[in-house]
């Protein structure tokens, strides 16, 4: 439901790599370990701000791509384990020369954790808009379902589809969850996004998704999982396609068949 080269936020880059220790003197970064336990790492950077630098964060097999930006949160969303953390600053073309890497040993006690938190690409706090209308929405739910169920039903109903916007996004775009709100219109990303903001305001494990939906299996796309404590399970969510559902008159069942999504990357 948006731009491919958007969701994808894998920026294919050639990743330029300096001698052994050349930046270990004046490294331009402090990556902050203070939230290490939620499995949130914070970067601070120093360098020069007006050219782009990306983080790659990579464990095993697993590679997330970000846009870097100065105190943002990211997560180490892939369980316990050793993470690369690499920066790199824009050069030219699809170049980057690598500015700093380090290792970061995950040591959590819950892996869900790490799905409660604001990250870059789910900004929220306790002034957002959004959050301030999950506590009244949710004020007599009382198990994580119901609660979901209120936020789902919230979503689908009011958030309308930005076509426009899902015509002129560009790659940097990240959801700001106000305007969402104010506006009541969106993309998928601002859709997951808001969902999961949300759901993590009440306590309840929730990831952002991106990758393909059986609906529209060459259209890149973002959704949602949630895990419930009753039943143990991560169930998906669908807010963007069940909105258009929803506000033509229909009743999708909130919990989605998993098999018919195919992930590409997890949040």
């Amino acid at each position: 439901m948006f731009k491919k080269m958007l969701a994808m936020l894998f920026i294919a880059v050639v990743l330029m790599a300096l001698p052994t220790g050349a930046y270990a003197a004046a490294e331009p970064y402090v990556i902050d370990r203070s939230s290490l336990d939620k499995g949130i790492i914070t970067i601070h950077y120093t360098g020069n701000t007006d050219t782009k630098a990306i983080v790659r964060i990579t464990k095993g097999d697993d590679t997330s791509d970000y846009n870097l930006a100065n105190g943002a949160r990211y997560p180490l969303q892939w369980g316990n384990g050793v993470y690369n953390v690499l920066i790199a600053q824009f050069i030219s073309d699809n170049k980057y020369r690598v500015v700093g890497q380090e290792r970061i040993e995950l040591k959590m006690t819950d892996a869900n954790e790490v799905f409660l938190q604001p990250i870059q690409l789910v900004d929220w706090n306790g002034k957002t808009r959004a959050v301030a209308e999950t506590a009244k929405l949710t004020e007599d739910a009382v198990t994580d379902k119901e609660k979901a169920e209120a936020i789902y039903s919230y979503i689908t109903h009011t958030i309308r589809y930005d076509n426009e916007k899902a015509r002129s996004v560009t790659t940097a775009y990240l959801p700001d969850l106000d305007t969402v709100y104010d506006t009541a219109e969106g993309i998928c990303y601002d859709y997951a996004a808001l969902f999961a903001a949300m759901a993590r305001s009440q306590h309840i494990p929730t990831r952002l998704v991106m990758g393909y939906a059986a609906d529209a299996p060459d259209v890149y796309h973002a959704w949602n999982q949630i895990y419930l404590q009753d039943s143990g399970q991560w169930v998906t969510i669908d807010t963007t396609y069940d909105a258009a559902r929803v506000q033509k008159g229909q009743a999708p069942e909130m919990i989605k068949d998993s098999a018919d999504y195919t992930i590409a990357q997890i949040y």
